[in-house]
């Protein structure tokens, strides 16, 4: 029927088509297509209902009674779970019934993608019949059908010696015997009171110990952190980093924008927008400039910090940082642009080095991927100039230890940054499924969730001391407490995301019980640094990063509600298990990645601005648009959450319940009245956020317009050493 060669270039035609940027495949992708997987199996289902009721009765299946079409239900649901993989051959049996459910995913795809009108949202003619790397000549349509057969295959068959099928029953499809397993509900219920019991002992032993951080000043004359020092070249020239930010930060929104109509109509008011720019790559736009922005914001918040540790301006530092700069610019614009010739079918050779490899988060292709983790080795060594010799000066009279720690910590996680990004590397056009998305989530989520928390909960601690809220002593043991608890439950939690995914099933116990407990570290420490500018504020003094910390405080409540009660709610395996792929997945991830991420990044970005710029820049007015944008972007995205996408995910869920999965992800179900209600309702909230992007990118514009002047002498005379000051 077809080879394995066939399968692989199957594959490939998903991953060079971008549709993991449409719809999902075993759950994981994009969400206005539909699942493949689950919409293949009901296909393929069908097609052996009708088979039968020719073969055993000579007549249509509509034709027949139901106790004949439950006869022949049975038998199907009986005949799709014998394992018939001979592993010893590699060859997998098909029985007639199964090769006539493969005819029918065959022919109901070429009706999607060849005969019919394209899906909502994609351009006409999506599948592009070029033959190249990793793909075989024939019918691409056909292969990509084979490709998502198989994928319903591995979902209904059992696994050899067990009663659950490769994905652990997954997805809900009664008419296949797939239903929700016994271990779902038993750990979920578990999960629960091991939060409880694991939030008591955190409370208990942060308490017992006294893991608080401590303030550093006399709450009667507190001593103000001075943000008007000179400053170096390289300082100064952090400047166009923030507002290269704020232009990536705005096209994101965009992007996001259009994403969000598309589920409303096929196109943009009319216009056949989505010939240009379809649905896949504005999707891949979207997460890729987010990656984008927020990693800038980073780079260049920790290339200002290097001359404030060493105390002066390391030599032909600036040079570096334009260096930096322009690769970033090189990097985002080139992977851009690859991806829409990839999708577009405008690519061909080399299209998964060039153009877009094809796995949702991890769109650029692989020279991309190359020259990014390269630019991030460039920045791990302009921050080495600054915090290697400031290392070295530990045990010497006069330098305090504690700072000097705290200054390790933060070198440690940002080469961590690059370091984990090579799990991106492991993933290849004909990587297994199964293999592809172990590693794929090493990046959603131990490299953003895992890599990016350590290196804010750091950074945090070292703002706290850097801006005299903090004693160094007790940040260095808060953070060893919060980065034990960050690791401990992060690592082994990723396991959420490997429940259905044809991994082992130990992984439905291990990811419910450890991925609840991954949110509580980042909200102590800054429940903490908004506690300790409080004391600030009551005692009248003029904190002079009230920017800052408005981010900073907006970040720990939607890393409460967001990442935590949103992503607890949709981990739990038993919720998982009819929830996975529908709309309460992205209301987590904009909640998680726009409250928590983006929400510091800000915070970083303004501290380092209030510190490169002249004080004139920051007037009331300037420090009134702040708080004007923080609150549109808080409400912004609270409204997109929890009133369009939380409910419309509710209705999703229920669907999947009643009807089966592969109906809830049919691109029909967006077309319901309510659905159409929640969608149209979704606007004013986006409208509110733009306008908070646009105030927020009107600020850096006045302030970036009045930097101060590079004084690296100055600069060098007034500065300490950080880690002699306490």
């Amino acid at each position: 029927m077809f080879t394995k060669s066939q399968l692989i270039s199957g594959q490939a035609v998903y991953e060079r088509s971008g549709l993991a940027d449409y719809g999902t495949f075993l759950g994981n992708g994009s969400y206005l297509g539909p699942d493949y997987t689950a919409e293949a199996l009901h296909v393929a289902l069908g097609g052996m209902h009708r088979y039968y009721a020719q073969h055993l009765y000579g007549h249509s299946w509509d034709s027949l009674s139901k106790e004949q079409q439950g006869g022949i239900e049975g038998r199907v649901k009986q005949e799709v779970r014998i394992n018939r993989y001979n592993s010893g051959t590699d060859t997998l049996t098909l029985t007639p019934a199964q090769v006539a459910g493969l005819d029918a995913v065959r022919s109901y795809y070429h009706d999607q993608f060849v005969s019919g009108k394209a899906p909502q949202g994609l351009k006409n003619a999506p599948i592009s019949q070029k033959t190249s790397d990793y793909l075989v000549d024939g019918d691409k349509v056909n292969q990509l059908a084979e490709y998502f057969f198989w994928g319903a295959w591995i979902s209904t068959t059992n696994r050899p010696h067990s009663d659950t099928t490769y994905t652990n029953n997954w997805p809900y499809e009664p008419a296949s015997g797939n239903t929700m397993p016994a271990s779902a509900m038993t750990w979920t219920a578990i999960s629960v009171a091991l939060l409880v019991l694991g939030l008591g002992a955190v409370i208990w032993f942060q308490r017992r110990y006294d893991l608080d951080t401590k303030l550093s000043f006399d709450l009667e004359h507190p001593q103000l952190p001075d943000p008007d020092k000179p400053i170096t070249t390289s300082q100064r020239k952090t400047g166009k980093y923030f507002l290269l930010i704020m232009l990536l930060f705005g096209a994101q929104i965009l992007c996001g924008e259009l994403l969000a109509h598309y589920y409303i109509e096929d196109g943009f008011f009319g216009l056949p927008i989505q010939n240009l720019l379809p649905f896949n790559v504005a999707k891949s736009w979207h997460l890729q400039l987010a990656i984008f922005w927020i990693a800038t914001a980073w780079l260049g918040a920790a290339a200002y910090m290097v001359p404030r540790l060493l105390g002066r301006e390391p030599r032909r530092q600036g040079r570096l940082i334009d260096v930096l700069f322009y690769s970033l610019i090189f990097v985002v614009v080139g992977s851009l642009i690859g991806e829409w010739l990839s999708m577009m079918g405008k690519g061909n050779k080399g299209w998964w080095l060039w153009g877009a490899t094809g796995w949702e988060y991890l769109e650029l292709g692989k020279v991309w991927q190359f020259l990014f983790i390269a630019a991030m080795g460039l920045w791990v060594f302009i921050l080495l100039r600054g915090f290697l010799p400031a290392m070295r000066r530990a045990g010497t009279p006069g330098i305090n230890t504690d700072r000097t720690r705290l200054t390790t910590m933060l070198l440690i996680s940002a080469v961590a940054i690059p370091g984990f990004y090579l799990a991106s590397l492991f993933i290849l056009p004909n990587s297994h499924v199964t293999y592809a998305d172990y590693w794929r989530w090493w990046i959603v989520h131990l490299w953003v969730e895992g890599i990016f928390e350590c290196f804010a909960v750091i950074l945090i601690g070292w703002l706290m001391v850097d801006l005299k809220l903090a004693t160094s002593r007790s940040t260095i043991r808060a953070l060893y407490f919060q980065l034990i608890l960050l690791m401990g439950t992060g690592v082994v939690g990723i396991g959420h995301h490997y429940f259905w995914i044809g991994d082992n099933s130990i992984w439905i116990p291990l990811g419910a019980c450890f991925s609840a407990l991954e949110v509580v570290p980042l909200c102590l420490l800054v429940w903490e640094a908004w506690t300790h500018y409080r004391a600030y504020r009551e005692n009248g003094a003029q904190f002079p990063y009230k920017g800052t910390f408005m981010f900073l405080a907006s970040m720990g409540v939607w890393n409460a509600v967001g990442a935590g009660a949103t992503g607890f709610l949709i981990n739990a395996p038993a919720i998982n298990y009819f929830e996975h792929g529908t709309q309460w997945t992205p209301a987590h991830a904009h909640a998680a990645m726009a409250g928590v991420y983006a929400f510091f990044s800000i915070a970083i970005m303004l501290y380092a601005l209030r510190n490169i710029s002249r004080r004139q820049a920051w007037s009331e007015k300037t420090e009134a648009w702040i708080r004007r944008s923080c609150w549109a972007l808080n409400i912004g995205l609270a409204g997109m959450v929890f009133v369009s996408l939380m409910p419309l995910g509710f209705i999703q869920l229920a669907d999947a319940v009643a009807n089966g999965y592969w109906h809830a992800r049919m691109t029909s179900f967006y077309d319901s009245t309510l659905a159409k209600v929640l969608l149209w309702g979704r606007m004013p909230w986006d409208l509110i956020f733009t306008a908070g992007v646009v105030m927020l990118l009107g600020v850096v514009i006045h302030v970036v317009r009045n930097l101060k002047p590079a004084q690296d002498h100055e600069m060098a005379e007034s500065h300490q050493q950080w880690d002699k000051v306490e």
